[in-house]
C-alpha cells in the first residue's frame, strides 16, 4: 500500500458535556491560562510564557472547561491536552499518528475523569485526522493504561567512558569529515534508511536550512565513495574535568565499519570528555560496535502506544512478507468505540486488514492488550498476564490454539525511538 497521507486541516468538533464541563479545542485566547497550567504541572517559568501559536504546525490543544457557555467559551480552565499530528514508521510504511502530549489537570480537579475526557476528544479528532496510532511518554502510567495505551518500547541513553572507545583511522575506502548545514538532508536520509525498517520511530521533518539544529554543536560524518554511510550530531558540552560530558544527539551508521571509524572519532575526545552519551538502538551497527560491558543505561523513558483506528492501523502498517494468518477477536474499547466489535484480522504478504464478522472470537482483547500484541512488545501469552488479554474456549487445547493464532498480531519488530515529544 502507499504511504498514508500527512495529517489534514482539524475538523469540526462537538463539545462533549458532562457535569458541567465541555471538552473542545483551546484558541488563542486560551493561551495563557493554559500555559500557566502546563507550567504549574512540569514546573516550569511561569514568568516566561512562549508566543501564542509557537506550538508545532497542526497541533490542536484540547481543553476540559466548567461552567462553559453554550458554546463552550469562558468557564475555568480544568486541564489540557495537546495532540502532536506525528507520522511514525511501522515496517517501511508511514502511519499518521496523534501522539500525545501536555496533559495537565488541576490539582483540585484530579482523580475526577478529566484526563481521560481529554484523551477521548484526543482520540476523536485524531481519527478524523486520519491517524491510525498513538504514542506518548507516560508520567502517570496507570492512567494512561486504564486509556488504552500500553508499554511497548523505549528511548535509551547510555553512558560510556570515551577512553573505552577503540581508537584508531578510517576503515579502508571510507572517509572521515566534519559536516555542516548543507549535508543536514543527506543525514535526514541516512536516519529514515535505519527508521523506515523499524517500528514507531518518527518520521521526521525536513531539517532546518542554513543552520544546524537547536542544541547541535557539531556534526561527524563518515563517506564510502561520496555516499554518507555513518553520522554523529553532537554537543561538546562544557569543562574538561573528570565529569565532563560529551553528548551525541543522534548516531546512525550503515555498517559495521562505518560504525566503528564513526566511533573512532569520538574517542578522541577522551582527553577533555571522560563521558559519552548517546542515544541507542538495540541490534544496529553502532550498538555492535560499542564496548557494551562499559555501557551504563544513564536514562530510560518507556513508550506507550494506542491503536486509534484498527482498520487503518492494520491495512497502512507493513507486516512481515513471511507471514500468513489470520484470528478472530473481540474487542471492547470505551474511548474509541469505533474499534469495539467482533474482527477478523489477517496478514498476508506483508499487508494487514481487519475485517468485522460473525465468527465465533477466540479472543478476547483490551486496548492496551491489543497494542502491545500490534507492537511487537509481548507474545500472546505475555499479553494475557499483563494486559487483560482473555483467550476463549473450554479446554487447553482450544486456549493454546487461540494463543497459537494471536502470533499473527505480535510478528512485529519491537519498538525503540530516538526522539522524545
Amino acid at each position: 500500500m502507499p504511504p498514508s497521507s500527512p495529517p489534514g486541516p482539524a475538523t469540526a468538533f462537538s463539545p462533549r458535556r458532562g457535569d458541567d464541563v465541555v471538552v473542545r479545542p483551546l484558541g488563542p485566547e486560551d493561551h495563557e491560562r493554559q500555559w500557566r497550567l502546563h507550567a504549574l504541572s512540569f514546573g516550569e517559568d511561569l514568568s516566561s510564557p512562549p508566543a501564542a501559536g509557537s506550538e508545532p504546525p497542526g497541533a490542536v490543544r484540547y481543553g476540559a472547561l466548567r461552567g462553559a457557555d453554550a458554546d463552550g467559551r469562558g468557564g475555568e480552565l480544568l486541564g489540557a491536552v495537546t495532540l502532536l499530528p506525528q507520522e511514525q514508521w511501522w515496517g517501511g510504511r508511514r502511519l499518521v499518528a496523534a501522539d500525545v502530549t501536555d496533559v495537565a489537570v488541576q490539582p483540585e480537579a484530579r482523580g475526577a475523569g478529566v484526563a481521560t475526557r481529554l484523551l477521548r476528544a484526543l482520540l476523536e479528532g485524531g481519527r478524523e485526522r486520519g491517524a491510525a496510532v498513538s504514542a506518548l511518554y507516560p508520567t502517570v502510567s496507570g492512567l494512561y493504561r486504564r486509556a488504552g495505551w500500553e508499554v511497548t518500547g523505549t528511548l535509551t541513553t547510555v553512558e560510556v567512558p570515551t577512553h573505552a572507545l577503540e581508537r584508531g583511522g578510517p576503515a579502508p575506502g571510507l572517509l572521515v569529515r566534519a559536516g555542516g548545514p548543507e549535508d543536514l538532508p543527506a543525514v535526514a536520509a541516512l536516519y529514515e534508511r535505519e527508521a523506515r525498517a523499524r517500528s514507531g520511530m518518527l518520521v521526521r521533518p525536513a531539517p532546518p536550512e542554513g543552520r544546524l539544529p537547536e542544541g547541535v554543536d557539531g556534526l561527524t560524518l563518515v563517506e564510502d565513495a561520496g555516499r554518507l554511510v555513518a553520522a554523529a550530531s553532537w554537543a561538546r558540552g562544557r569543562g574538561y574535568g573528570r565529569e565532563a560530558v560529551f553528548t551525541v544527539r543522534d548516531v546512525v551508521a550503515d555498517t559495521p565499519a562505518a560504525a566503528r571509524t564513526l566511533l573512532g572519532v569520538l574517542a578522541g575526545w577522551a582527553p577533555v570528555a571522560r563521558n559519552l552519551h548517546l542515544r541507542l538502538l538495540r541490534a544496529d551497527a553502532v550498538a555492535a560496535a560499542l564496548p557494551v560491558e562499559l555501557a551504563r543505561v544513564c536514562d530510560r523513558k518507556v513508550v506507550m502506544h494506542r491503536v486509534v483506528d484498527l482498520e487503518r492501523a492494520m491495512a497502512e502498517r507493513g507486516w512481515p512478507a513471511a507471514v500468513h494468518g489470520a484470528v478472530v477477536v473481540e474487542i471492547e474499547d470505551a474511548l474509541a468505540p469505533w474499534n469495539s466489535g467482533t474482527w477478523e484480522l489477517a496478514v498476508e504478504g506483508g499487508t494487514g486488514r481487519a475485517t468485522r464478522t460473525g465468527a465465533p472470537a477466540v479472543a478476547r482483547l483490551t486496548p492496551g492488550g491489543l497494542a502491545a500484541l500490534y507492537a511487537g512488545a509481548v507474545t500472546p501469552l505475555g499479553a494475557v498476564r499483563t494486559s487483560g488479554v482473555q483467550v476463549l474456549g473450554d479446554d487447553p487445547a482450544a486456549q493454546d490454539a487461540a494463543l497459537a493464532a494471536l502470533d499473527v498480531l505480535a510478528c512485529g519488530d519491537l519498538v525503540e525511538v530516538l526522539d522524545y515529544f
